[in-house]
């Protein structure tokens, strides 16, 4: 019983492995290839003196929960300190370090973006929340039985 969970452990963890890049540019050719929403971590280089502590992977897989979520995720962890990684911050824009991104799965918009702090659970609510892509949207009730009224009285609608 024991061997089974270890294997099952160990290949989890192999095929996570494969869908984890230091390069952005990797990680989204592969996840344009599988269709896979991406996790895009923007971490400030070592010397870099940064208020926020860097998202680092393995503490990310510590977490059971975390780590079968992550499986999911094409997964990108930049250090800003390299050439390729000053490119990739520059393009994402981000204003603070560590960075937090979700792309989804056709790569086409940032679904989720922060620069704050997530915990743990946090992090499994997002990546829970858009793991198919784009979030569930609540549908908006319009009211079009009212009536348009212009306004009362519009200083620049008069006439001289």
């Amino acid at each position: 019983m024991l061997a089974v969970v270890a294997v099952l452990a160990v290949s989890a963890t192999a095929s996570a492995e494969g869908l984890e890049f230091d390069s952005y540019t990797k990680a989204y050719w592969k996840a344009k290839e599988l269709a896979r929403p991406m996790l895009v971590i923007l971490n400030p280089s070592a010397g870099e003196v940064s208020s926020e502590p860097i998202v680092a992977m393995e503490e990310l897989r510590g977490d059971l929960k975390l780590s079968v979520l992550l499986n999911d995720y094409v997964v990108a962890v930049v250090d800003t300190g390299t050439e390729h990684g000053r490119k990739v911050h520059e393009l994402f824009g981000a204003p603070e370090l560590p960075r937090v991104v979700v792309i989804d799965e056709r790569q086409e918009k940032q679904v989720y973006r922060t620069s704050e702090t997530l915990t743990t659970a946090e992090l499994r609510t997002v990546l829970t929340k858009y793991r198919d892509g784009v979030p569930e949207s609540k549908p908006v009730h319009v009211n079009w039985s009212q009536p348009y009224r212009q306004p009362g009285y519009c200083p620049s609608c008069q006439r001289r």
